[in-house]
């Protein structure tokens, strides 16, 4: 996937969102201290015009899925939406904190729910949320195709970055998008639906949703840290 296609990712989740198409039918802060810590541990590198744009694009990102879930934590009395956004704001945290290192400007022009520098995050957010506000079963739906494109951005993002500190926050984000998964997807299931993916392909749905949580916070490699 080149740089471009990650914009086009979004524009498919777009679409999707506005058609009310849905699947074929059948937590809290993840090591952030011990990342942070390893980052520190790790030289300075020089960041190219891909790591910046990308680092840039992931911190909006990431405050989308946030504010998103904030929202729906707030139409449905379902835990799962205000644990995940508690995640979100630690995936946040480790993109700014990565961002700071490297002096690059912050783009989230305000900490506000729905505000967004970016104006197509601003339109995803707000059909996102009406979508997720008709019922539990189109909240879920949402969920599971958030982390579907967390996860398909985050993969490009390790493809196109080198610097080991900015592939640490990749993967450990990378890691927290297949726990959220694995946690929308059961409860999409309780509802009567099978999530397949619409960017990820059926099979490596399957591949996270049957594998174990991964609790422990991870290198650039993808290794645990302890």
């Amino acid at each position: 996937m080149n740089l471009p296609s990650i914009l086009g990712s979004l524009s498919l989740f777009t679409a999707v969102i506005l058609s009310g198409t849905a699947p074929a039918q059948g937590g809290g802060n993840h090591g952030n201290q011990a990342v942070m810590t390893y980052i520190q541990s790790l030289p300075l590198e020089t960041i190219d015009a891909s790591e910046r744009y990308l680092l840039t694009h992931m911190r909006e990102e990431e405050k989308l899925a946030r504010d998103v879930y904030r929202v729906l934590a707030q139409s449905w009395p379902m835990p799962i939406f205000a644990n995940i956004a508690a995640a979100e704001q630690s995936h946040m945290d480790l993109v700014l904190f990565t961002m700071q290192r490297y002096q690059l400007p912050d783009p989230v022009p305000s900490d506000q729910v729905g505000v967004f520098a970016n104006p197509t995050f601003t339109a995803l957010f707000q059909m996102a949320t009406n979508f997720g506000q008709i019922s539990p079963l189109h909240a879920m739906m949402v969920g599971a195709l958030i982390e579907d494109l967390d996860i398909v951005d985050l993969d490009a993002a390790l493809f196109y970055t080198d610097n080991r500190d900015v592939d640490t926050v990749w993967q450990n984000l990378a890691r927290g998008s297949r726990n959220h998964m694995r946690a929308f997807y059961p409860q999409l299931q309780s509802l009567g639906v099978t999530y397949t993916g619409l960017f990820l392909l059926t099979a490596e749905v399957l591949n996270i949703v049957t594998t174990p949580v991964e609790n422990r916070p991870v290198d650039e490699n993808g290794v645990p840290l302890f």
